[in-house]
């Protein structure tokens, strides 16, 4: 799909849903949300990110985890690190594949005429030798209706490694509350070309999260590239929520 149809279908979507309320974004899903982690909670995540290449090429996360605090009023702190192993058969290796830091601060509240929006910069530090660090500057934006919620945007990712370049990340989802306890959601986002000579990506997944009580949900998502390489991924996450109860 061409980068102005992705841009224009994200555009459309979050203009379309007009007034607001606040609903839970981001994860399972590539494309992230604006929404802060609130002020003195915690968002703790750990599972299981698959993608297959093909060919005998792949990237396996397990387990992740990653922790999201609510250090201030629409600013939140996040740390995200994995074990796991990447590469073709004959190369890959067991062990840790990077440590990622990152802030969002929300700069714009969602009202009945605008969207939330975000600001997101983060840098993932890899473990291997020689291995260069990457950052990943992205705005956010959201749109609440009812059910219904649109989330999407993206960034520059600075990727100055030997043979890399600097390529950019952008999507959109949508996700629809279908019980308390229940909300899917789809998404489509565009990457890049991460290397010299390499291919862009276009693809698309679909996801669910199951609320386990107030402070635990089962999150999964899996999908495919169409444009591209023929990729596969698959997400699947234990959530676990703490803080002090909101004030009445």
């Amino acid at each position: 799909m061409p980068r102005r149809a992705v841009v224009s279908a994200l555009a459309g979507v979050l203009l379309a849903i007009s007034s607001a309320s606040r609903a839970v974004a981001g994860p399972p899903f590539v494309t992230d949300d604006p929404v802060p982690t609130d002020y003195r909670n915690w968002e703790i995540y750990s599972g299981v990110q698959y993608q297959n290449f093909g060919g005998g090429v792949l990237s396996l996360g397990a387990p992740f985890l990653e922790l999201n605090y609510g250090a201030m009023p629409n600013v939140q702190v996040s740390l995200a690190t994995s074990l796991g192993e990447s590469g073709a058969a004959s190369m890959r290796q067991y062990g840790d594949i990077g440590t990622e830091f990152g802030v969002k601060t929300r700069f714009v509240q969602e009202s009945n005429g605008w969207p939330q929006v975000s600001f997101y910069p983060s840098v993932t530090l890899p473990d291997a030798p020689g291995a260069h660090a990457v950052a990943f500057l992205p705005l956010w934006l959201q749109k609440s209706s009812g059910p219904w919620t649109a989330f999407g945007g993206g960034g520059l990712y600075l990727n100055a490694g030997p043979g890399q370049r600097d390529y950019t990340l952008y999507g959109m989802a949508v996700e629809r509350i279908l019980s308390p306890h229940l909300t899917l959601g789809a998404e489509l986002y565009h990457q890049g070309a991460s290397t010299i000579g390499g291919t862009d990506t276009t693809a698309a997944n679909v996801g669910l999260i199951q609320q386990i009580g107030t402070y635990h949900a089962i999150l999964f998502a899996a999908g495919r590239g169409f444009h591209g390489p023929d990729t596969f991924q698959a997400y699947a996450s234990y959530e676990f929520a703490l803080g002090p109860a909101p004030a009445h």
